[in-house]
């Protein structure tokens, strides 16, 4: 059993939540991209308040990694740090993309029960400008099929996997990418995640000790931060 507070603050949403197990207690959500860094610490303070428990009485801190907003990324994994270093706690470190995947999965079953005979994969998408997004694909089991990368979309893509299966696209960038495609296997859906799908996978890293290294852990980019050179007179 475990006391666990989770931040995700990696998207256009922010949350955050604290879990009993996997049973959210507590949760508070932002939809102010720009204001993350103001919204984390005193939602942490208010969920700590509702449900009655002192910060020094949790037993570990999980956070999304990457990737997402940089930004985003730097001040959950600072918050979940300095949090972790002030009491000594373990720091869990998730991927954004399986979090989101976490979350799609009461949608996926909704499909493979309409549709018995299907093989079905989940592709979580995070918009990266231009045609660019970052992307995984899951198995129903959330084992990863495809690994986290950048990848620049086109009508071809995914032709492949949709030979085999129905793919479940979803997340910011999948919008750019339902415009593009034309394939019967392929499905849309509205789906965002929060600090308790992120709770889940959580407690399945707490019971089998999965730590991040506290002093060396960084946010999880996939591809380095791009700022134009500004040239003064």
């Amino acid at each position: 059993m475990a006391i666990l507070l989770n931040i995700d603050t990696a998207t256009e949403m922010a949350s955050v939540c604290l879990c009993y197990n996997t049973e959210v207690l507590a949760i508070r959500y932002s939809s102010e991209q720009k204001n993350h860094a103001a919204f984390v610490q005193p939602a942490i303070q208010q969920i700590m308040q509702e449900a009655n428990i002192k910060l020094a009485d949790i037993d570990a801190v999980a956070v999304t990694g990457g990737p997402g907003s940089y930004t985003g990324l730097r001040v959950g994994l600072a918050t979940a740090k300095g949090i972790c270093y002030a009491l000594s706690k373990p720091l869990i470190i998730e991927n954004t993309l399986k979090v989101m995947a976490q979350a799609a999965l009461l949608t996926l079953t909704n499909y493979m029960q309409q549709t018995p005979d299907a093989k079905w994969l989940l592709c979580p998408m995070i918009d990266a400008r231009r045609m660019e997004v970052f992307l995984a694909v899951y198995l129903p089991n959330l084992a990863c099929l495809v690994e986290p990368a950048a990848q620049i979309l086109d009508e071809n893509s995914f032709n492949d996997l949709l030979k085999g299966y129905h793919i479940l696209f979803f997340g910011s960038g999948s919008i750019k990418w339902k415009n593009l495609i034309q394939n019967p296997f392929s499905r849309f859906a509205e789906i965002h995640q929060n600090a308790g799908c992120l709770g889940v996978l959580a407690y399945q890293a707490w019971q089998n000790k999965q730590w991040a290294n506290l002093a060396y852990a960084t946010p999880f980019y996939l591809k380095e931060f791009y700022h134009p050179k500004i040239f003064y007179k």
